[in-house]
């Protein structure tokens, strides 16, 4: 019986350190992801920004074309 149970626990053990593994594989790849994500919504809302300010400035040289 003893034998059976030292068999149960290194299973258990190998099972265990196998979802560790996985769970900081994936953690590593969220992190990336998170990282490229938060960089492209610093650029979108670069790129927001820069529209405003030229649509600001073509109204302005819209107005100046009126009068």
């Amino acid at each position: 019986m003893s034998d059976f149970m030292q068999k149960q626990i290194d299973a258990s053990e190998r099972l265990f350190n196998m979802m560790l593994d996985d769970h900081k594989q994936r953690f590593e790849k969220i992190a990336a992801v998170y990282a490229l994500s938060e960089s492209l919504q610093k650029k979108l809302n670069e790129r927001d920004a820069e529209i405003a300010r030229l649509r600001q400035q073509l109204r302005i040289y819209e107005t100046l074309d009126f009068m």
